[in-house]
């Protein structure tokens, strides 16, 4: 693995922004908890990786990622650094095969994996979490889907 340096401005710089309770986190969060929806967040669920979803539906097996643009590498608003653009490129690739190899180990482990974008509307990330939830709910023989989870 190749071995990332940077000065301490650009640590100190880099430690500011936190890996959790992003604001599309949020909006996310705020919207599934106005509809009822409770949630586990930032929690490890698998032992063969140190992922943690963003939020967790651990009953119905169910990990949700928001993703940001620029770490998870967007197609559609990335644009690579300037300044050492060849190792920019292999580092946001280098997440992303993680994030792929990350996603099939928890699929093998049972788990339903839904990624969304920063710049998804939340509302329309909460109807597919919704739906997924619902459709364990319909497996497993809850009557509305709704509740604890």
């Amino acid at each position: 693995m190749e071995q990332w340096e940077a000065d301490d401005a650009r640590r100190r710089h880099m430690a500011r922004f936190g890996r959790r309770d992003t604001a599309p986190e949020l909006a996310l969060r705020r919207e599934l908890h106005r509809r009822g929806r409770r949630f586990f967040i930032d929690r490890q669920v698998s032992r063969r990786c140190r992922v943690r979803p963003d939020l967790v539906f651990p009953r119905a097996r169910i990990a949700v990622f928001v993703d940001g643009c620029f770490w998870h590498l967007c197609e559609e608003h990335t644009h690579l650094p300037k300044a050492n653009a060849e190792l920019w490129r292999r580092k946001l690739l280098a997440n992303r095969q993680r994030d792929a190899r990350n996603q099939a180990i928890l699929t093998a482990e049972g788990w339903r994996v839904l990624r969304s974008w920063e710049h998804d509307d939340p509302a329309a990330v909460a109807d597919l979490v919704e739906d997924e939830l619902d459709r364990w709910a319909a497996i497993v023989g809850r009557p509305e889907g709704r509740g604890r989870e």
